[in-house]
């Protein structure tokens, strides 16, 4: 199974997880488990029982533009630990338990959008662009349907 789980909090850009969830409901065959989950912890360890692709979509702090795509792998997270973003050392901590304790999927695919502010209702503009082209990317690679349909639209 492919599960795509997109991360998040009620807070501003925060929610861009969230948002790409939102965009690929009723897009992707329906093989494809789309979650969208708030703040999870340790707990995304069950939601990776019986999954064979995992991909990770949360909310990142690096410096690059908002709306920016960073793709990153397991590895990659211990290197932007302390500071990347409200879930990011969560995520590491988590992951890396998965693995010590044979969870892991067997492929693991993490998108961090480049957030701008946590300060406001729903979605900057520039943040909701990026939950939208990497929805689209997403649905490019996991589907042959049409992707047309994904728009965007801000709070």
């Amino acid at each position: 199974m492919i599960r795509i789980i997109g991360l998040g909090s009620p807070f501003g850009d925060d929610q861009v997880g969230w948002r790409v969830v939102e965009l690929l409901q009723d897009r992707l065959d329906p093989q494809v488990d789309l979650v969208a989950l708030d703040r999870p912890g340790a707990a995304l360890i069950n939601w990776m029982a019986g999954v064979r692709r995992l991909v990770i979509v949360d909310a990142l702090v690096s410096g690059h533009a908002p709306g920016h795509t960073t793709r990153l792998t397991v590895s990659d997270l211990d290197a932007l630990a302390g500071g990347t973003s409200s879930h990011q050392l969560d995520l590491a901590q988590t992951l890396a338990l998965a693995g010590a304790l044979d969870c892991l999927p067997e492929q693991v695919e993490i998108y961090g959008i480049e957030i701008d502010s946590l300060q406001r209702t729903g979605l900057s503009a520039a943040v909701a662009d990026g939950a939208v082209t990497l929805a689209k990317t997403l649905a490019t690679t996991l589907t042959d349907l049409p992707v047309a349909r994904i728009e965007t639209t801000y709070s």
